[in-house]
């Protein structure tokens, strides 16, 4: 009965052992198993994500375009900025006490201009050969460019169309009244064109009116050449 009861405690030991390696050895299986997918699967993803970002970034390439700014044949930058000058005026009539007279006027003038608008401060002199009158105007004139930056004529030869008002103050010499000082104000149109780089040529007519009942108005052709500084 002794030797039964121990035979059966040895082969109920050898057992369990085999039982526990077993069971160690699926474990260890399994951990080595698991955590060599878990490795995989990472480095996949890995791989994954750098070839997505690749793509991406290849595609970034391929559908962004490259810009570049246009340069136009005449820069706004030119069109811009401070000036002074000098003009020549053919003095078609000349009107005061009901005798017109013709000739020449010369002036100074200086002012400021960009894309749109130019605003010019003018002091001009006109006196013909019989005296029959004279003047010295200062005005200030307003101009507006009418024409935008994409026409033709601005892009090619840097012509610039204008129409603008004008005012200012008269000092009329005629010789039966002497010296008379009055308001004076008006309108005119012209262009400008860019002959060199810094200097722009300025044709136009100008018509003005006066508050002196004794003037009646001055008209003429407008001759300037301005340099932008």
């Amino acid at each position: 009965m002794k030797t039964l009861v121990t035979t059966t405690s040895i082969a109920l030991l050898l057992s369990l052992n085999l039982m526990a390696e077993n069971i160690d050895g699926t474990l260890a299986v399994d951990s080595h198993n698991t955590l060599t997918s878990v490795q995989q699967s990472a480095q996949n993803s890995n791989s994954t994500l750098s070839a997505g970002l690749d793509d991406a970034g290849d595609s970034m390439k391929t559908t962004v375009p490259a810009t570049s700014t246009p340069v136009a044949t005449t820069g706004g930058s030119g069109l811009e900025g401070p000036f002074v000058g000098i003009e020549l005026n053919g003095v078609l009539a000349s009107d005061a006490e009901g005798v017109s007279a013709s000739g020449i006027s010369y002036g100074l003038r200086f002012g400021a201009q960009n894309i749109d608008w130019r605003t010019m401060a003018v002091l001009e002199r006109f006196s013909n050969s019989g005296d029959s009158n004279s003047y010295t105007r200062g005005l200030l004139q307003l101009d507006y460019f009418f024409l935008g930056m994409d026409n033709l004529m601005i892009d090619t030869y840097g012509i610039r169309p204008y129409a603008g008002l004008n005012a200012g103050l008269l000092s009329f010499d005629t010789p039966n009244s002497g010296n008379s000082k009055s308001l004076t104000y008006g309108a005119q149109l012209g262009a400008t064109m860019n002959v060199a780089q810094n200097i722009d040529f300025d044709l136009g007519y100008k018509y003005n009116l006066s508050s002196d009942d004794n003037i009646g108005h001055t008209s003429g052709i407008t001759m300037g050449l301005n340099y932008k500084y």
